[in-house]
């Protein structure tokens, strides 16, 4: 319990000091001024962000929902998963907080599932924090969990990402994210086991002059540091290795207050033969395709004046 406080506590200190960078930001089109997720209910930054290049959100809130369809090789069975068998929707909530933070949460459940399957209807649930780091980087802590695959045990995660991003052009950036994450499976009479992984992702990303636009396409890295422990749904050890993931998406800024979003995602998660090198986690345990299409309602808030807050990251 000690440790989260002080987690806590390194946060706000770090939000006390977000503004201490030397070079001013200048804020964006005031006609889009009120904005700015690989496992499970992950919940990053804003859509919006990539629109209107932002990390944290400046002011205000969001809500969203999407639908995310699954395919991939036989993994339930003896039958491939096809588009529309399984479709996970979620919900997100996010908000700016106090001028230094964006706090942000998301639930994911399964209205959809193949016939020879009966996983539970509610999977997943996260919260997660971000705070800039002077005027061109943020970072975020966040935590999710959710039920196993076929089992009644829990998969339990936290995480810790830096990210920094760099204007190439007006219309241009690249992001670069750096961090940990920790995966726990527990199950009532079995031993618990972990998995902790370094991750890396890098994102370029376009966008319209006029903030109504953003396209990105990305990789992320995942490398086992530590693991340990019998997975309790096949009580084999776990065997974790390196990940590579990729996705392409679109972000509209169809009005002020309405996103329109669609992203293709290749999920890499171990080898299907081998079941000991997969997770038993119903988004991003495996390997798998995703097709997500979400829709996102903003919300505004009282905006800082302050022309050199960090919390509009943009560097026009």
């Amino acid at each position: 319990m000690r440790k989260r406080y002080w987690t806590l506590a390194a946060l706000a200190a770090l939000g006390g000091t977000a503004i201490a960078d030397d070079e001013p930001a200048v804020t964006s089109s005031d006609q889009y001024r009120t904005s700015g997720v690989a496992l499970a209910a992950e919940v990053g930054t804003s859509y919006r962000g990539f629109a209107d290049n932002t990390l944290v959100m400046p002011a205000g809130g969001e809500l969203g929902a999407s639908m995310r369809f699954l395919t991939s090789q036989p993994v339930f069975g003896e039958e491939p998963v096809r588009f529309t068998d399984l479709a996970l929707f979620g919900l997100t909530g996010r908000w700016s907080l106090h001028k230094r933070f964006e706090v942000s949460g998301g639930v994911e459940l399964l209205p959809k599932q193949p016939s020879y399957t009966d996983e539970k209807v509610f999977q997943s649930a996260s919260l997660g924090i971000r705070t800039p780091l002077g005027q061109r980087a943020a970072v975020g802590i966040a935590g999710a969990g959710g039920h196993l695959l076929n089992h009644s045990g829990m998969w339990l995660q936290q995480a810790l990402v830096v990210e920094w991003r760099k204007e190439i052009a007006r219309v241009v950036h690249f992001d670069l994210g750096l961090g940990a994450s920790n995966i726990a499976l527990t199950a009532p009479g079995a031993d618990s086991a972990f998995l902790t992984e370094g991750t890396l992702a890098f994102r370029a990303v376009a966008r319209a002059p006029n903030d109504v636009w953003g396209g990105w396409i990305g990789f992320a890295y995942a490398l086992p540091i530590l693991s340990n422990g019998m997975d309790p749904t096949t009580g084999l050890e776990l065997d974790p290795q390196p990940r590579l993931d990729v996705r392409i998406g679109n972000v509209v800024a169809v009005t002020k207050q309405w996103d329109l979003v669609a992203e293709l995602a290749v999920v890499d998660r171990g080898d299907l033969s081998e079941v000991q090198t997969r997770l038993p986690i119903m988004n991003g345990g495996f390997d798998q395709v995703q097709v997500i299409f979400g829709v996102t309602r903003h919300f505004e808030g009282t905006r800082s004046q302050d022309p050199y807050s960090a919390l509009q990251l943009s560097q026009r």
